[in-house]
């Protein structure tokens, strides 16, 4: 699988995943937007989950958060998902890898996690932010 790279040009997805249309006609995403979606598609997806995938470990296409929260129990999980973010994230060339930071907050529910990701592009001083909410079920947005 082919990672996308900042001279790519994808359809503009909401946060949904359905496609953004204005004026009758689909939007595009390109460079860093792409390269931000891409990363986005990548957070929601389970390692495996994608049939033509057939990379293990880092290289894997998709965080597997999900499945991550369904094996993990104690106080090594947060470290375990933290540390996961950071080595997919870093599999991209353009993110720099001293910006990744991780923080995850606990929510009344035991078994659900807020978090949020933040990240800046090599040579570029602005942040770009992914906030998730994770259980064992789901992985969504916001």
């Amino acid at each position: 699988m082919r990672l996308t790279e900042q001279e790519d040009v994808d359809i503009a997805l909401d946060e949904l995943g359905q496609p953004v249309v204005e004026d009758g006609n689909i939007c595009t995403v390109s460079g860093y937007d792409c390269c931000k979606q891409d990363i986005y598609l990548e957070v929601l997806t389970e390692e495996g989950e994608l049939v033509h995938e057939d990379e293990e470990g880092r290289w894997a296409y998709g965080f597997g958060l999900k499945e991550m929260m369904n094996e993990e129990s104690g106080d090594n999980l947060n470290e375990e998902i933290s540390a996961r973010v950071h080595e997919k994230l870093t599999k991209r060339d353009y993110v720099d890898a001293d910006s990744i930071k991780v923080v995850m907050k606990d929510t009344p529910n035991r078994r659900e996690k807020n978090l949020e990701i933040k990240f800046s592009w090599v040579d570029e001083t602005a942040e770009s932010e992914i906030d998730l909410t994770i259980d064992g079920m789901e992985v969504n947005a916001g």
